[in-house]
Order: structure tokens, then sequence, then C-alpha cells
């Protein structure tokens, strides 16, 4: 690897608290752990030690990109973001993820990520530029919201600069603060913009000139240019209309246009409303619908999103969890306004999402202002997050009203897994496989795991609860015994009975989640099982492996990309073991709260049935049954052996410990 195809070839490392700024060889980590999450798990192991906190100096925030980054290869834009994340509770490290150009934009700029420790004595932001970096001052954009600073730092640096920056929920160290871009695109999910103000980093800028060496540009292009367009659905007349729900975006009766990422061969559903007249107070708003909502009509939603990206706030965790909640609270009595303003509730008791009461476009833009700035007990509590504030407010009588919506109450609400009515319409027994995720991951798995399952493989099934796919039984079957190895993945009949036809795809999604982070691409792209495309109807499930070998000149065949995919998996897991205690135990309270009827079926979880599936699962992943741990030997095949050392290791000196402790 002397000459890199795909990576610039260093790490951009940044220690605030001394003012050091230097850089690390990527090759360090390379192949094995691809870039990108991959990475960031192996420097997290290496320096994040257990009992360091998210606003603690000690946290390390990584802005990570990949050798895809900055290339034609569909979903080449992103962002990995990862670090001890103050929304999880409790805090743990986790990731999220940004879509748009910044990222293609640090790989011009010359470097494969960003690594930031420490914290500096005043606000500072970066200056990120063609092979080289500054911290300056930022006292004059403190205080400014994410659209003002993006504005100040382009006429400081060029009109063509990329910006990241936290707005005034991170400086105020909001749990539910984001990463946020000048183009609209965030960290959502994580609370990372509060890492940047506990850091504060108020931003950071790039310009890079360069562009990304590619090892053989013909297949390259060629690969990109005969990638399917065909979306994460199939291009075809359904026999039945699906059921409107989840996240679709609200109806256009507004000036819009159709966005994407800048590097995707096909088009998101988000949409891009512009220069609408507010629906509270004077002016008019601009503002992206991504893929949550708020439960208000458009034009106080369109005003409400341009608000929240200002701040960067969380706007999936207020539009989805604080307001539903909140509604839930008044009709147990426990508040009746905010901040004077009447809150509305539903007629019925609100069971799910959708139930939840329409509000108006004051009390959105107060609320908003409430969290980002925590203005009195309320809104100091909310900046928190939902399953923070229910233990502060009310005298606590809320948190229970927290289990419809919060798997585990650990922070993020249920998403793709029917027990909350966020993501799509999922139907039993296929519910099954998101919820073998969610009890294993360390966030939401829907941001880059689920959705390949659920949004692209279900679409193409005869029969997924009332929806009817392009293919027969006997079409679904053969690709999911190509893909999975397993044909009976795509049959509905086998719920509980074989648990393997659940915890395959489980797993599957799970890994490739990890090369898609890795690489770095988009999972509504990444990877496909199904095509009309082709007579059997088999997706390339290869192409991610032949762009990886076309950019970077390295071989690396699918199954030894799955496998980089399976060793990053067990790295995040190896993290979570050692330094915040995850456990089966904790793993089955995941699943114990996820046991309500679905919003799509009504069905409930049988958890003395899920137990075997998620022994099979622990089996199939080479994971300790009774632990939930992974093995040594499982590590040691992965090419972990100095993981596995220090992780029994350190379990043994605590039972040692613990064996040794007065009784």
């Amino acid at each position: 690897m002397s000459e890199l195809g795909g990576w610039t070839g260093r790490l951009l490392r940044i220690d605030l608290s001394t003012g050091r700024i230097w850089s690390e060889d990527t090759r360090a980590y390379l192949p094995e752990y691809i870039g990108g999450l991959g990475i960031a798990a192996r420097i997290a192991w290496n320096e994040l030690r257990p009992g360091v906190g998210p606003f603690d100096p000690e946290n390390l925030l990584f802005l990570m990109v990949g050798p895809l980054t900055g290339t034609l290869a569909s979903g080449g834009g992103r962002v990995v973001v990862a670090g001890i994340a103050p929304q999880q509770k409790p805090s743990i490290f986790s990731r999220s993820g940004i879509g748009g150009h910044w990222g293609a934009e640090l790989k011009y700029a010359g470097f494969d990520g960003i690594v930031v420790q420490g914290r500096a004595d005043a606000p500072v932001y970066l200056w990120v530029h063609d092979g080289e970096a500054e911290i300056r001052p930022a006292d004059d954009l403190w205080g400014h919201g994410t659209l003002a600073v993006t504005q100040m730092l382009r006429v400081r640096h060029g009109a063509k600069t990329r910006v990241v920056s936290c707005g005034q929920a991170g400086e105020n160290l909001c749990r539910i603060a984001c990463i946020q871009t000048e183009t609209g695109n965030a960290a959502g999910q994580g609370g990372y913009g509060a890492v940047m103000g506990s850091k504060q980093l108020k931003a950071v800028a790039v310009r890079g000139t360069g562009g990304v060496r590619v090892a053989d540009p013909q297949r390259m292009l060629t690969l990109c240019l005969q990638a399917s367009r065909e979306g994460q659905r199939p291009n075809w007349p359904p026999l039945n209309p699906r059921p409107v729900g989840g996240n679709h975006a609200p109806q256009a009766t507004l000036p819009f246009r159709q966005r994407k990422c800048g590097f995707c061969i096909t088009q998101c559903g988000n949409r891009h409303y512009m220069g609408v007249p507010a629906a509270f107070g004077a002016g008019s708003y601009t503002g992206d619908h991504f893929c949550y909502s708020y439960p208000a009509e458009l034009r106080a939603q369109v005003q409400g999103y341009s608000i929240t990206a200002d701040y960067g706030l969380n706007g999936w965790e207020i539009g989805f969890g604080i307001i539903p909640w909140l509604q839930m609270c008044k009709q147990h009595g426990l508040l009746e306004a905010i901040d004077g303003i009447p809150l509305p509730v539903p007629d019925k008791p609100l069971a799910y999402r959708a139930d939840t009461a329409p509000v108006s476009g004051e009390l959105l833009a107060r609320l908003l202002r409430l969290i980002a700035f925590r203005e009195g007990e309320l809104g100091d509590a909310l900046a928190d997050g939902a399953c923070y504030a229910a233990e502060r407010l009310f005298g606590g009588a809320g948190a229970p009203l927290l289990d419809r919506i919060y798997p585990r109450r650990a922070g993020q609400t249920s998403h793709w897994n029917a027990h909350w009515g966020t993501g799509g319409n999922i139907y039993f027994p296929f519910w099954l496989v998101p919820i073998l995720q969610w009890c294993v991951d360390t966030r939401d798995p829907a941001s880059d795991s689920t959705h390949g399952y659920a949004t692209h493989m279900l679409s193409y099934l005869p029969i997924h609860g009332p929806n009817r796919g392009p293919l027969t039984m006997e079409e679904a079957k053969a690709v999911c015994a190509r893909v999975y190895g397993e044909p009976d993945v795509a049959d509905p009949t086998f719920t509980y009975n074989k648990p393997e036809t659940k915890a395959i795809p489980a797993i599957w999604h799970h890994d490739r989640a990890m090369v898609v982070e890795s690489l770095l691409l988009c999972d509504k792209e990444h990877s496909r099982v199904f095509t009309m495309l082709t007579e059997d109807h088999v997706a390339d499930t290869a192409l991610m492996a032949k762009l990886f070998q076309a950019c970077t000149g390295v071989e690396m065949d699918e199954k030894t990309l799955d496998r980089a995919g399976e060793r990053i998996f067990n790295l995040l897991r190896a993290i979570d073991v050692r330094n915040h205690g995850r456990t089966r135990a904790i793993d089955k309270y995941t699943a114990r709260t996820l046991t309500h009827p679905a919003f799509t079926d009504g069905v409930s979880l049988d958890l003395e049935q899920f137990w075997p599936m998620l022994d099979k699962y622990y089996e199939l992943r080479g994971w300790d049954p009774a632990t939930g741990w992974p093995t040594r030997e499982r590590l040691q095949a992965l090419g972990l052996g100095d993981v596995a050392n220090e992780l029994y290791r350190t379990h043994q000196e605590a039972a040692s410990r613990k064996q040794m402790a007065p009784i």
C-alpha cells in the first residue's frame, strides 16, 4: 500500500486543551478497519477509557470519512460521527451520521477524518484547508445559530467553504443537540452537538481543492454508471397500495424542490421548502423536510424545521418523542400548558405516534426556544431529552409513560420496529429482525442497519402484512438462499419456530451497515438484496467490494469485506462491554420494553418464544449466551486477539475483586 487509492493517508488529530495539532498515518488501520467508523472504533478501543463521560475533556469526538468519500460512488458524501453520546441513557460510545457535502470537502482538504479531544479555554473553531489546520478564536461566533455561523465563516474563508457547527443548543449542553451542516443535513441523534459545546468547539470549516486518487478510474466510473437506479423500492405498479404512515413527506402545497446529496444516484424523498410565510410571527422560512416531522400544519412544520436547524436541535426527538410524551403527561393531569400556551391532546389515550394531536406554530416555536436555551424548569429538563427529563419533571410521574416510545428508556424513540409508529409499516413476523437489532445495538439501529431490510428487502416480498411485492414466493426464496444462505428469510409462515430466519438477516444487515459506515456510503443505497433489473432478481451484493477494490487497489472480495464489517461490529460490542458494562441482561431488558401490541398489526412480542431467537443470534455471532460478550475465540478469529486479552483480563480481575471483597 505504498501509494494509496481512496484514502488520503492522514488523520487529523486535535487536542483543544493544549492546542496541539498533529496528523496520524491512516495506514496503521488499513485495510482491516476500512475507514470511517472502523478506524474510529479502533482508536476508541485504544484510547477511550472506562469512566469517561460525554462532557469530559477526555471524550473523543470523531468526524470521519472513508475511502469512497468524495468519489462518484452513490452515497459517497457522508460523514460518520462517533464518541460517547450524551443523548443515550446511560451515555455510551455510539455513532451518528451526516449527509450532504462536508465529508467530500474534508477528503479534498487531505484528511480521512478528524479526532478531537480536550477542551478549549474559550470558544474556538477549526479551519481546515488543503492539508493544514488551525485552531481559531470563535468568540464572535458563540451565541449565534448555525445559519449565521455558516454565513460568517463563508465571508471569512470563501463562499465554497463547507461548515459543520453546533447551535445555541450545543453551547448550552442540551443532550439532544445535533451537529448541523450548511445544507441542512445533520448528525441528528446522539447529542454530539453538545459534545462540541462541551469542548467549546463552535464549528469546523473546511475548504479543499484537492481530489481523491482512484486506483482504477475506468473501472470505478463503469461501476458507478452501471449501479442500480431503482432506489429503495421496486419500480413497478403495486397491486395493493402501501398504507400511508411512518415518516412520509407532508403533502406538497407549498413551493419546494426535491433534494438529494451530491453523490447519490437516486433521489431521496426529502423536500426543500423555500420562502414559506411564517405560521407564527413575521417573515418567511426555508427548511428541509428530512425523515422527521412535527405534528402541525405544513407552514408551521417548515418554520419549525428552520428554527430547529438554526438552534442545532434534534427534531426527531422533539417531534416523535417529546411532544407526544408531553401530551401523554397532560392526559394524566401532570401539566396543562407550555409557557402559558395551551397544549392540545387527542380525544383518546395516546397509544401510538399517529395519535399525537396537532400543535400550533406558536407553541412549536416557543417549545423549541425553551429547549435550546434551557429556559425555565421545563425547558431546562427537556433540553436533555424526554428520558432524562422524565426523572426531573412532575416528581417522576411521567416516567412510566415513556415505555411506549423509548425502548429501555435509553434515549431514542422506537424506529422501524412497529412499536411506536416511527419509520414505516412493518408487520409480524418480520419486525422480529429489527427488534433483535435493537437488543444488541448502542443506538437506534434503523439509522444504518434496518433500512436495507425493512425499507428495501420487504418491499419485494410477495406477502408482507397487507402489502404485495413484485416477486413470487419461489423467486423471493431463491434470492434469499443466494444472499443470506437461508431461503425461509422470505417466508412469513416462519415466526419464532425457525429463529435463524430472523437472526441471519439481523446479523447480515448489521455487518453490512458497519461496512457502509466505514467506506463511507448511504444505507439507503447499500446494500440492496433484490432488483427488478436482472432475470434472477438478485442485486449486486458485491458492489461495495468492487467499488472498494477499484478505488483503493486493495484486493478485498465480498466475503472479506463482510468479515471486516463483522470485525467492526464486534469491536463496538467490546467497547460497550468494557467501558459501559453491556451484558445479556441489558439486551433482554430491551426486549421486555417492546412487548406492547405493534401499531401495524396488534401482535405482541412473545418473550418466552423470543429468548431462543436471541440465543440463536448469539450462537451465530459467536457470543457467549450467558453474558452476551463476544467469545475469546470469535475475537481472535477476527484478528482482535489484543481486544480479547484485555476484555477477559478485565473480567477476571473484576471477578477476583468481587470474590475477595469482605462479606
